[in-house]
Parts: C-alpha cells; structure tokens; sequence
C-alpha cells in the first residue's frame, strides 16, 4: 500500500515513445514524452489535428501501450498489472468525459450513472444509486433521473456524462474536448460544472481542447507540437 498519495503524482509518463507504420515509412507520434499531474491540479493540452492528443490519452489511461517508456498511476507502473486488475484501478484512477456524451440509450440517467459501478458487483450498486442521486441534483437533473438520454439537450447530456465520470471518485477526470459539440453559452456552463465539482473534490483534470481560453483557466497549459509537450 503506498503512503501519503498526496505527494505522489496521480498519473505520470516517462519517456514514452509511439509511432506508426504506413505507406511512407514510419511516422513518430509522441518522442521520448514525459508528463505528470499532481493529485487536485488542473492540465489544460492543445494541439492540431493529428498531432497525437488521443494518442496521447490513450497511453496515459492504459487503454494503448507505448513502444517504449513507462505509465505510473500514484507510483506504480501500470503494465505490471493483469487486465482484470488494470479494469478495476482505472475505475477509481480515471473519470473520462468525451466529446460524444457515449451514454447508452436505452437506459435511463439513473442507471447510466451506475454503470461505472457494475465493475465492483452488486455490493457497489446500492452505494452508487445514492452517489448518483446526489451528482444528477448537483447538476440540476435530479428531476430527470428517469428520463432516457434522447430526451435530452445536447448540454443535459453532456452534464449526466461529467456526473457518470465522477461516479466511482476518481484520482482524475480526463476531458476529451467535452464542449466540442456544444454552442458557446453551453459550453461554458459544462466547463463551469466541471470545475466547481472537480474543486469540490479535489480531483486532477486533464483536459484536451482547441478552445484555449478554457484551457487558460486551468493552472498549467500545454501545446502537443512534433510529438512534445509544449508549456505555454
């Protein structure tokens, strides 16, 4: 058991290399990349197109390897661990938000929400309703519990899949340009959502986006250019 997680990075890469094969030969996506975000900091990432931001996402949340270097979530190296056991840590590690809300249409917000709970059994679930119940009134949606996504606004999507991201309390929120599909006033109330709640809770967050001044607001930003991260 490690002590004092505190002062231990919640995620960190260390010198993480990955490229691809193609018709012209090998293509170098991240060189020799390092990073680490600290238990409750905030990380905004930029970058074009292609320039390796999903890559990037990937690697650090375990779901892609790397060619070469290393991922440590609180200290320890991820690709020690079985899958079975690299599920269940990355449900309490990480909290995803994607552009596309991938909630599951045919059930309500309520069991949406409970979804990331099944990874522990029925014990969790019981626990998880009233987690849920809490999230959806701290996001205004506590009278739509039983409603299916369809019936919902693009923003009232998007808010039940930032309280499905921080069901389980996650270490770190990972936000894959959440507002993308959002107009601009929406997008700013998701974004303001998501840092009252991850403040509340003292959660890291990643967040990946091409609308810089949210990126702006976080405490550290940063520009994927060539395969590096760029401070800005």
């Amino acid at each position: 058991m490690l002590e004092n997680l505190d002062a231990i990075p919640c995620v960190a890469l260390r010198g993480i290399r990955k490229g691809f094969c193609g018709p012209q030969g090998r293509t170098e996506i991240l060189r020799d990349l390092s990073f680490s975000l600290s238990p409750g900091d905030s990380v905004g990432i930029s970058g074009i197109s292609g320039a390796g931001k999903s890559t990037f996402l990937n690697i650090l949340a375990a779901l892609e390897k790397p060619d070469s270097g290393e991922v440590f979530w609180d200290g320890e190296p991820v690709h020690t661990w079985p899958s079975r056991v690299l599920a269940r840590r990355r449900a309490t590690q990480i909290g995803f938000v994607f552009q596309n809300c991938h909630l599951v249409p045919e059930l309500d917000l309520l069991e949406n929400l409970l979804l990331p709970c099944r990874i522990f059994g029925r014990s969790a679930l019981a626990e998880g309703r009233k987690r849920a119940e809490i999230l959806l009134e701290r996001l205004g949606l506590s009278s739509r519990h039983s409603s299916l996504p369809m019936g919902l606004s693009g923003g009232e999507r998007q808010r039940v899949a930032l309280a499905r991201a921080f069901m389980n309390r996650p270490r770190l929120i990972v936000a894959d340009e959440p507002t993308g599909n959002l107009d601009e006033s929406t997008g700013e109330q998701v974004m303001r959502l998501l840092e009252n709640i991850r403040q509340e809770e003292q959660t890291a967050l990643l967040l990946v986006t091409h609308h810089l001044p949210f990126s702006r607001r976080l405490r550290h930003q940063y520009h994927l250019h060539q395969g590096v991260l760029e401070p800005l």
